[in-house]
């Protein structure tokens, strides 16, 4: 099998040093990621009509530009033709809300519109552990369980640092815990912004529960902004659907 791993932390971070390392037990890999650190990049892409990418040896490239840039630039600047896409291992979570802006799903979005099965890993910040001790069980569930897809990404989330391992894995939904937003304005007139959590009842079987509760959960995300529920609902409300 052909891996292509990828990250939005840049080529030479620690998540996806191990990543790669990891995948090497299940085939021929080779890394193409931003060359620098890219969060929040979700799967926009910068270089539509040019990209800069750097050979730093024959498995391992990187490129100016936002994690989808890298991926695109791996399988038409590069022709690799992977037949999995990994991107990760991620230094922060991506649950709930932060999956619409995460550049580590987006690598693995841009990897499914060319119809490759994507798989995104995330871990809490500064705690691979988990990710280190847990990976090839979670890797091989998903084989077993012929979970991968040309129709979904898998984003597979590893528990939060209040754990040192993992009890389990789950396959679960997204949840949105809701939070306040606010700017502190600083001397310079920059304005940081800021979050805090707001009062929140886990939800079973979501994301955000496995997490709060010690799981590595895994949960399917759809590509594009197809709803059926809401396609659905829409037709029935102008009545071409009884």
């Amino acid at each position: 099998m052909k891996i292509l791993v990828t990250n939005d932390d840049g080529y030479e971070a620690v998540g996806i040093r191990l990543l790669a390392e990891k995948m090497k037990k299940f085939g021929s890999v080779t890394i193409v990621a931003p060359h620098t650190h890219m969060s929040g990049a979700s799967v926009s892409r910068g270089g539509w009509f040019q990209s800069k990418a750097y050979r730093h040896a024959d498995d391992l490239y990187s490129v100016e530009g936002t994690p989808a840039d890298a991926v695109h630039f791996a399988i038409f600047g590069l022709d690799l033709k992977p037949d999995l896409v990994v991107s990760g291992i991620n230094d922060g979570l991506n649950i709930g809300i932060d999956t619409i802006y995460s550049g580590t799903v987006g690598a693995a979005m841009e990897a499914l519109k060319a119809r490759i099965p994507a798989i995104a890993f995330s871990c809490d910040f500064g705690h691979y552990g988990p990710a280190e001790e847990g990976f090839d069980e979670v890797l091989q569930y998903v084989f077993d369980h012929d979970l991968l897809s040309h129709n979904y990404v898998l984003n597979i989330n590893f528990p939060s640092k209040r754990y040192l391992a993992s009890k389990g894995i789950v396959v679960t939904d997204i949840a949105f815990r809701p939070m306040h937003h606010y700017y502190v304005e600083g001397p310079d007139g920059v304005y940081k912004n800021k979050r805090s959590f707001l009062p929140y009842e886990f939800v079973l079987d979501t994301d955000l529960w496995a997490a709060e509760h010690g799981y590595t959960s895994i949960t399917p995300l759809k590509l594009g902004n197809r709803t059926y529920s809401g396609l659905t609902e829409l037709r029935k409300k102008v009545g071409k659907i009884e």
